[in-house]
C-alpha cells in the first residue's frame, strides 16, 4: 500500500509541476489561469503544490487555457517500456462534482501520442458534459450500456464488446444506460507536444 500512496504523490506532483511550468511559460499569474479555467486561485494552488489531482475536466480545462495538449500536463515516462500494475493508477473524478466519475489515467505522457483511461461510473454518478480536444478517441466498453454523442449525430448506443472511434475536435459525451454501471476504456491520441521549460 505505501508503494501506491507514493506512486500517487508522485503523479500528484508531476501533473502539479507541470501545470506550473505551463503557466509560467505562458506568462500567467495563477489567479489568471484559474479565472480562465473557472476554477478557484486555492484550488488551481494546490493543483500546483501536488497536494490532489485535477479532474478530468479540470485537466482539459487548463490545457486549453494554457495552449497544450492534456497529455502535457501529465508527468514524463522516460522509460521505453511501462508497467502499470493494478491499482497504481490514480483515480480523479471526470468533472469537480460529488456525483462525478471516477477515471484513471493509465497511461499518458507529454512525449507519447497515447493517453489511456479506465473511466468507472455507477447508477448514481454522471460522465459529465462535453469534451473536445485535439486528436482521435476510440471508446471500448468493458462493462455494460453507454450512448455516445457526437455532435449533431444521434445518439450512438454501446454495450460490452463495442468501440466507436472519433475524431476527439468533436464535441462528444458519454451517457450510462442500462440499469447498471459501465467501466469504458478510452484511447486518445495526439501529437506529443514537448513541455516549456520553467
Amino acid at each position: 500500500m505505501d508503494d501506491i500512496d507514493g506512486a500517487d504523490a508522485a503523479i500528484e506532483a508531476g501533473i502539479g509541476g507541470a501545470i506550473r511550468a505551463a503557466r509560467l511559460a505562458a506568462g500567467l499569474s495563477v489567479t489568471a489561469l484559474a479565472e480562465r479555467c473557472g476554477i478557484s486561485q486555492p484550488h488551481l494552488s494546490q493543483l500546483e503544490a501536488g497536494k490532489s489531482l485535477p479532474s478530468i475536466s479540470t485537466l482539459y480545462k487548463l490545457a486549453a487555457a494554457l495552449g497544450v495538449s492534456p497529455q502535457g500536463l501529465l508527468p514524463d515516462l522516460d522509460d521505453e517500456v511501462v508497467v502499470i500494475r493494478q491499482g497504481s493508477a490514480p483515480a480523479s473524478t471526470v468533472e469537480d462534482r460529488s456525483d462525478a466519475a471516477v477515471a484513471r489515467v493509465i497511461l499518458g505522457s507529454p512525449d507519447r501520442m497515447l493517453q489511456v483511461q479506465e473511466v468507472s461510473v455507477s447508477v448514481d454518478q454522471d460522465l459529465g458534459g462535453f469534451f473536445e480536444h485535439d486528436g482521435e478517441e476510440l471508446l471500448y466498453v468493458l462493462e455494460g450500456a453507454v450512448d455516445v454523442e457526437l455532435g449533431r449525430r444521434a445518439p450512438i448506443g454501446l454495450e460490452a464488446g463495442d468501440a466507436v472511434w472519433y475524431l476527439a475536435s468533436t464535441p462528444h459525451r458519454w451517457v450510462r444506460t442500462g440499469d447498471g454501471p459501465a467501466r469504458l476504456l478510452v484511447v486518445s491520441s495526439s501529437l506529443p507536444a514537448r513541455r516549456p521549460h520553467a
